[in-house]
């Protein structure tokens, strides 16, 4: 009877330990900048399905609204302009087609548009966004920012409103994806860089590295809402699809800070133990918590360490680190496709 106890016991431990990631399937895509490469991960096991070539120092991935395909700007290093982007074949887990930019050097943020044919896709040397047919590789517009260093895109899930932030200037630039026209610009705060956009397109999230701050603009006003402070470096962050929590990376912290994102009050501080970070880090003791990307049911979420050349899984429901898995060296962007590769 002892040893009956015992045993049920130990199953139920084991059941409350156990990832809950078995149940997700799907497949996670990771942006390597200094090995130029893309590992893509099966979301379920953590074991890498493929190590692709990119161009140099990729720097995001956006993934389809089908899920089937996914694009990475190939934005370059200090010695080598990047001006291409590699578009990948998700169930076949293969490159696809790779697109020469020309003179649009420098792409960096990317979104899909709904149709699953045409990304967005920043021009920080040329000060333009960049509308892309995936079939062609051909830009089919153009439009300016009329700003400096435009460097990050978000948008909604209609692409009604898309913003870039524009580090050198402090500004955000509004744009209308569906005509392709640009709304408007808005001073914000110095070297404005990571973005995100509440589903609704009703506020907007936006990292001033500079002030180490993250503002909270109403998109409407035009205002800012709130202001969070103390940060070391607010580098990325993402809303859930559900609109519940926004999450903000801060690698110069080695930190994760959760918000509600509807009553803007402070829920968690994720910590991330950065002892073993690498001594080639841009933050030196910290994990580097960089890209980030929200599954569509709000459950998951994965962010880069870039200092560990690992992603770390956080369950949406407890936000707990629940799973690690290894990449390539200095992991960036990140995005998820719910289809698994064949």
């Amino acid at each position: 009877m002892r040893q009956l106890n015992f045993s049920i016991i130990l199953a139920a431990l084991c059941a409350i330990t156990t990832p809950a990631l078995s149940q997700l399937s799907g497949t996670i895509i990771v942006a390597n900048m200094s090995d130029n490469s893309v590992t893509m991960i099966d979301a379920a096991s953590g074991e890498a399905i493929a190590t692709l070539p990119s161009g140099p120092a990729p720097h995001e991935v956006a993934v389809s609204p089908s899920g089937e395909w996914a694009v990475v700007t190939n934005y370059g290093s200090q010695n080598s302009v990047g001006n291409s982007l590699t578009l990948i074949d998700v169930r076949e887990a293969e490159i696809h087609d790779v697109f020469d930019l020309g003179v649009y050097e420098r792409p960096h943020g990317v979104v899909f548009l709904p149709d699953n044919r045409h990304v967005v896709v920043t021009s920080e040397a040329m000060r333009v966004i960049l509308f892309i047919d995936i079939e062609s590789g051909e830009v089919i517009d153009t439009v300016s920012t009329t700003q400096r260093a435009s460097h990050m895109l978000a948008s909604t899930p209609d692409a009604s409103v898309i913003f870039t932030t524009n580090i050198v200037d402090g500004t955000v630039t509004q744009f209308n994806g569906l005509d392709r026209t640009r709304s408007r610009v808005i001073e914000v705060a110095p070297f404005v860089e990571g973005i995100a956009l509440s589903p609704d397109g009703a506020r907007a999230w936006i990292g001033s590295n500079r002030a180490s701050q993250v503002l909270v603009l109403n998109v409407e006003s035009g205002e800012v809402e709130k202001t969070y402070n103390d940060f070391g470096f607010p580098y990325r962050m993402a809303v859930m699809p559900n609109g519940r929590y926004a999450l903000l990376c801060d690698p110069g912290k080695s930190e994760i800070r959760v918000i509600d994102a509807h009553t803007l009050e402070h829920v968690k501080t994720i910590s991330i133990d950065g002892s073993k970070a690498l001594v080639s880090s841009e933050f030196p003791g910290s994990a580097s918590p960089e890209g980030l990307v929200i599954t569509p049911d709000s459950r998951y979420a994965f962010v880069s360490l870039q200092a560990l050349n690992q992603v770390a899984a956080i369950d949406l429901s407890t936000l707990e680190i629940i799973e690690r898995f290894d990449t390539g060296v200095w992991p960036d962007g990140i995005s998820y496709s719910p289809l698994s590769a064949r």
